[in-house]
Formats: C-alpha cells, sequence, structure tokens
C-alpha cells in the first residue's frame, strides 16, 4: 500500500520533471528561433564577403584557381554545403561542396586535382548530373536575397554592383544538420543539470515533507498507542499549520468525546452489571422468600442427581405444603398471606443445615434437597422437625394462625435418577399425607402411583367423554311434606369403557384441577336444555330442576354468558329452573357471583345456596345473598337422632333461615326419623335415598307414567 508520502515525493518529482521537459523544450525552440536567425545573419555576411571577393575572379576561365581559392574559405564553416558562381549570361562559373554537402551527394570522383594540387569540382556531363544542373538551374531562378528551402538556407547574392552585375553567387547553408548538432549539444549540456535540480527538489521536497508531516505521523503514534493501550485520555500538540492544526483539534476534541463516552459507559456498564446481577437473582431466587425459585431449584437438582448419579450416593427430597395457608390468605389478605410465607421460609431454614438446600417451588409448595443421605431415617427425623416446628399456633403481626405442613418423602434410588419422577413421587407422598389427616410426613410407595396414575387417566379420558358424549343426567327427586315430587337435583354420571363406572367424587375435583370442570358444566346445559321440557311436560309447569355449578364456573365468562344465553332465547326453562352454589364458591366469588344472580334471577331462575353450615357461615354475608333456598348439608342431617348438637344447629338454620324467608331443602335424607324431626321443624323439602336414588331420564319418566296409571 503506498503511504501518502510517496504518492507526493512521486508527484512532486513527476511534475518537475514535467516541467522541466516543458521549459527545455521550451528553450530548444527559443534556441532554434535565435540559431536559425543567427546563421542566416552568418551566411548573409559570408556570402556579401565572398560575393566582394569574387569580383576580381568573375571573368577568369570557369573553375580557375582563384575562385576556388576563394570558395575553399568555406571550408571553416562546417555546415555549408554548396556554393555556385555564375557569371552574368547565367553560366556555371564554379561549383563548392563542403563537408555537409558531401554527406548528402558528392562522391570522390566529383573531384579533381587542380594545378597547384587542390580539389576543384568536376562538372559530370552524365544523365545524373544532367539531373544536377536542372537543380542548379532551380537556384538560379531564385531572387536575390536569403531564402529557407527545404530547411536550408540559400543566400543569392550580385557579384558586383547591382546596377551592372558582373555574375551571382548562391551559397547553400544545411540548417538542419546545424539545428540538430546544435540540438544535441544543447541537451548534452542542460540534462545533467536538470537532473541535478531534480535530485535536489526532491530531496528538498522529502525534507519538507518530512517536517509538514511530522504532527501528522505524531497523531498516528497517538492513535496506534489508544488502539494499543485503550487510553483514551490522551492529547496531540496542537500546531501553527491551518489543516494539521484543523485535524489536531478535531482529534482532541473526538478523543474528548470518547472518554466522556467512555466514562459514561463504565457507569452504564457497572450500572447493567448490577442490574444483571439484580435479573440473575430475580431469574434463579424467589422474590419475595430469596429462597431458589423453581427455575434454580430444577438446575441445582438436576446437578445434585448427576453427582449422586456418578457417585452412587443417595439424594432425598421432601415437597412442603403448608396446610391452611389458603384459609389465611382468603381470610386475612394477600399481603398478610405473603407475611406469613416469608415467616415460615425463615422458620423452616432455621432448622436446615448447610448441605441441604431449600427452595420455593410456587405458591405454598417448598421442596427441599438432601444430597448424600446415609440413612433414610436422616429425612425423617428432618422432616418430623418441619412438621412440630410449622404445626402450630404462630403469634404474627399481632394475629394468631394456625397451620401446619404436610410432607412427601422420596429417595432418587427409587426412581433411577430421573429428576421429574424424583419431584412427582414426592409431590405424590405429599399429597398423601394431606389427605390422610394433614400435619404429618409420609414415604413415597408404588401404591400411591397408582392412584396418581389413575387420576392421570381419569384427566385424560375426560376429554375424550366431553368429545363422545359419554356422559348423562340423572335425576333425585325433591318432595314435600306430603311426599308430592316439587322438584328435581340434576346429577351428573360417568360410565366410561375404560374405567367403569367414575364417581363424581372422584372425577370432579381433577376436572376442576385440569380446567375442564367449565367445559363439563356446558355439556350439561346443553343437556338440560334437551331433557328439561320433558320433565315439565311430565311433572308439571310447577316443578324446579335444581343445577349445581362449580366455584370456577362463576369465573368462566364463556359458560354464564351461554346460560344467559339459554335463557334468553327460551332454550332453558329459567322460571323451572334452580342454580345451586356453594357457600364457599359464593363467598370467594362474591362480586362476580353476584352480579350473574342478579342476571338470571331477572329472568325468573331461582338461586339456592348448597351445603350450608359447612363454609363461612356468617349472618353477616348471609343477609346480602339474594337467594331463594337454603341447603342444609348432609353431615347434620346424618347426625339426627345421635348429636343433639347437630340437632340443634339443624333447628337453628331452619329457623334463621323461615325468619329470613327463605324455603330450606335438606339432602342426604335416608331415615324416617330424620324425615319426620326436619318436617316438625319446619323444613320445606326433602331429598335423600329415604324417597330416591339419582335416576336416569327414562326411569324417571317410566316412573311418573306408571304412578298416573
Amino acid at each position: 500500500m503506498k503511504s501518502l508520502r510517496s504518492q507526493i515525493s512521486f508527484n512532486t518529482v513527476t511534475s518537475i520533471a514535467i516541467i522541466s521537459a516543458l521549459i527545455i523544450t521550451l528553450s530548444i525552440y527559443v534556441y532554434e528561433k535565435l540559431y536559425i536567425e543567427f546563421v542566416s545573419t552568418e551566411v548573409n555576411a559570408i556570402g556579401e564577403n565572398i560575393s566582394v571577393d569574387l569580383i576580381d575572379y568573375i571573368n577568369e576561365p570557369a573553375g580557375s584557381f582563384n575562385q576556388t581559392e576563394v570558395l575553399l574559405r568555406l571550408d571553416e564553416y562546417e555546415y555549408a554545403e554548396t556554393a555556385y558562381i555564375f557569371n552574368s549570361q547565367g553560366e556555371l562559373l564554379n561549383v563548392y561542396i563542403g563537408q555537409a554537402g558531401l554527406k548528402a551527394r558528392a562522391k570522390p570522383n566529383a573531384f579533381e586535382s587542380n594545378v597547384d594540387g587542390s580539389q576543384i569540382f568536376k562538372i559530370d556531363t552524365s544523365p545524373k548530373a544532367s539531373n544536377a544542373l536542372e537543380d542548379v538551374n532551380s537556384i538560379t531562378a531564385l531572387a536575390l536575397g536569403l531564402h529557407h528551402i527545404n530547411n536550408k538556407v540559400v543566400m543569392v547574392k550580385t557579384i558586383g554592383e547591382p546596377i551592372y552585375p558582373l555574375g551571382k553567387f548562391i551559397l547553400i547553408f544545411n540548417l538542419q544538420e546545424a539545428l540538430r548538432d546544435s540540438r544535441e549539444r544543447y541537451i548534452t549540456l542542460v540534462t545533467p543539470s536538470v537532473v541535478f535540480l531534480i535530485c535536489l527538489s526532491l530531496l528538498v521536497s522529502v525534507r519538507a515533507q518530512r517536517k509538514v508531516f511530522r504532527p501528522l505521523n505524531t497523531l498516528i503514534k497517538t492513535m496506534d498507542s489508544v488502539v494499543d493501550d485503550k487510553n483514551y485520555d490522551v492529547k496531540v500538540e496542537e500546531t501553527e499549520r491551518e489543516e494539521t492544526l484543523a485535524l489536531s483539534r478535531a482529534f482532541n476534541n473526538m478523543m474528548g468525546n470518547i472518554q466522556a463516552a467512555s466514562e459514561a459507559n463504565q457507569q452504564k456498564n457497572a450500572l447493567l452489571e448490577k442490574q444483571q446481577s439484580q435479573m440473575e437473582r430475580l431469574a434463579n431466587f424467589d422474590a419475595l422468600t430469596g429462597l431458589p425459585n423453581r427455575q434454580f431449584l430444577m438446575k441445582i437438582l438436576a446437578r445434585e442427581l448427576t453427582k449422586a448419579r456418578t457417585n452412587r450416593s443417595e439424594l432425598g427430597l421432601l415437597f412442603v405444603d403448608i396446610d391452611g395457608f389458603k384459609s389465611i390468605n382468603d381470610s386475612f389478605g394477600h399481603d398478610t398471606g405473603d407475611k406469613f410465607l416469608l415467616h415460615i421460609s425463615v422458620t423452616m431454614s432455621k432448622l436446615l443445615g448447610e448441605a441441604y438446600t431449600l427452595g420455593r417451588l410456587g405458591g405454598d409448595e417448598f421442596i427441599i434437597i438432601a444430597p448424600d443421605i446415609a440413612d433414610p431415617k436422616t429425612l425423617e427425623d428432618m422432616a418430623a422437625k418441619l412438621v412440630v416446628a410449622v404445626s402450630r399456633t404462630h403469634i404474627f403481626n399481632t394475629l394468631r394462625l394456625d397451620s401446619g405442613v404436610s410432607v412427601g418423602l422420596a429417595l432418587a434410588s427409587d426412581c433411577n435418577y430421573e429428576l421429574s419422577s424424583l419431584i412427582t413421587n414426592a409431590d405424590v407422598a405429599m399429597y398423601k399425607a394431606k389427605g390422610s389427616g394433614k400435619a404429618r410426613f409420609m414415604w413415597f410407595n408404588e401404591e400411591m402411583l397408582a392412584d396418581t396414575k389413575r387420576k392421570v387417566l381419569i384427566s385424560t379420558r375426560l376429554s375424550s367423554a366431553l368429545e363422545n358424549d359419554a356422559f348423562y343426567l340423572a335425576y333425585q327427586a325433591k318432595v314435600d311434606a306430603e311426599q308430592n315430587i316439587i322438584g328435581f337435583e340434576t346429577l351428573l354420571r360417568w360410565h366410561d369403557d375404560l374405567l367403569g363406572h367414575v364417581s363424581p367424587a372422584e372425577f370432579i375435583p381433577i376436572a376442576e384441577q385440569t380446567d375442564k370442570i367449565s367445559l363439563i358444566s356446558m355439556w350439561i346445559i346443553k343437556r338440560l336444555e334437551i331433557e328439561a321440557p320433558r320433565l315439565i311436560k311430565s311433572f308439571g309447569s310447577q316443578i324446579i330442576i335444581s343445577i349445581n355449578l362449580s366455584p370456577q364456573d362463576l369465573n368462566s365468562e364463556r359458560l354464564t354468558q351461554f346460560i344467559l344465553k339459554g335463557m334468553r332465547e327460551n332454550k332453558l326453562p329459567a322460571k323451572n329452573l334452580e342454580i345451586e352454589i356453594t357457600e364457599t364458591a359464593y363467598m370467594n366469588n362474591f362480586n362476580v357471583a353476584n352480579s350473574f344472580f342478579e342476571s338470571i334471577k331477572h329472568y325468573g331462575c331461582q338461586l339456592a345456596l348448597d351445603d350450608f353450615g359447612t363454609g363461612y357461615s356468617s349472618l353477616s354475608y348471609l343477609t346480602k345473598f339474594d337467594i331463594d333456598t337454603l341447603k342444609i348439608d348432609r353431615s347434620f342431617v346424618n347426625n339426627i337422632g345421635i348429636s343433639e348438637q347437630s340437632e340443634l344447629i339443624t333447628k337453628t338454620i331452619i329457623k334463621m333461615a323461615k325468619s329470613l324467608n327463605f324455603s330450606v331443602c335438606a339432602e342426604g335424607v335416608e331415615t324416617r326419623e330424620q324425615a319426620a324431626f326436619l318436617l316438625r321443624n319446619g323444613c320445606h323439602a326433602l331429598q335423600g335415598f329415604l324417597y330416591s336414588k339419582p335416576t336416569p331420564l327414562e326411569d324417571v319418566l317410566a316412573t311418573s307414567r306408571r304412578r298416573a296409571l
């Protein structure tokens, strides 16, 4: 790659060379012009002198010695080519051919020796000589004076006075050869000087460039040091020359800006590193408790499982769920719930050693990773300590909060060190502990997994049942004091080809957990649009058909709008319809439920509060319920005749409902003693196996027809 300095040097030398060549060319041109004038003047003077000298010899015979002698004086002139002497009659008397002429036309035998030994021109009478004489004749035709013909100077002079001419003298001077030789001599003399001047100019130029480029070189070195050292706090000296001054200032300004930007970037990088650290913490640790979150726990567990498999050691996992946390969250708000979770996480952390890793999976679920377990009893001891530490009354923010933990224990070797299987096993064991009474720990076993597999299979088959219309509706009658059928409760039944008969108590919770309950409720509504008119036709227009909605159904905008659309388009007999909702579901969805229930009551649909007495049982909330019927839970009915306390609660519920103008319905009536007690205390409707079991529609209609007969 060419440098700027070499390029400038080359351009300088080239410019000097071109200019020098032009000057030499011009000087040669001028020199030639001057030389021609000089030669012309000299030829004119020579011709004048010789013409004067020939006056005395013009009348001598041709080729006389005296004529020749005068002509030979031209030998002094290198470029005198030929000379001619003519008498007054135009006859050629003598010819002179000089060195220049010999080169062009003469031959050695064209001369002959004179009597004195001198060389004179020998007149040739050959044809070629005739042609030469023709040329001479053309020369004699020239006018007196100086002529320039074919790069020759031809001078024609009169011998004698112009008035009385004795003859004519013609001199031809070879100007071309004279110019060529003169030019060569001139170039030979000038060229060394020009070369010397060019070299001198180059030297001066290089030294000048070195001085001029010194600030630029300094700038380049400074820039290289910036690149190598990453040091932007540098400046270069500002010179007096305009261009380098502008460049230096621009560089210094650029370095100042870069330095400022570098400092700003360092501050931003420090902030970004801090934010990245915070983001990594947020990504790997729970924001509330500061414990490892699900994502980070999975990484830790995967690493520990790999290590345990390699070292053939045992790894234990404790799956912890806080009992009663939902009630605390619902009763005292999420803020209290979050603080309580933090309190519990701190409590558990204090019980664990450094070898254990406690993390929060989400919600109120935690896991504890216990590597290098020498004895499974170590896990049991740890689980027992957790249960004792947490399963007690906690004084928290002036509140007395009762809680506990259910713990599931699993070993990595039992699942071949598979991460997902280990978590599933511990999770299954935890749910088994929770289902066995809570506030305890349980080891995983294969029987638990079988229950879990059945739940998974039920969840999978639910989708198939919806697609293949595998459900059917059963109806359980409600009777009045005279045992007249006044209504039916709609109950869902499912018989699967693979699972056989599946109880609602088994598949409904699974449907709620897998968000399929609203699809099932929608199927019930669609089916009821078909079957309800047949029941009304068979049992009369006063009959009331009740259906149950899940708490999740109240949050399903699609389902509630579907029900309202059915009532609005008269596909659902709203005046014969009653919606049953549990007390707990109503309270957990109070605002949403009220809006929905106001809409359905507008169409004449009734509302029943199911399982009363098992949930909140708050009289203040009860006065806000716009309900028509209060249903007494079967847990109270079952204890009639057994527990005086249950009988007293039942009487109180009936009396309270009647005072609020609610209709009262008791469910789960199986004995006549229960029926008599309920009727005696003013219960309006009875429902249970004593009067009817849940029966498919066709059987219900057949029974109605038999009674009619």
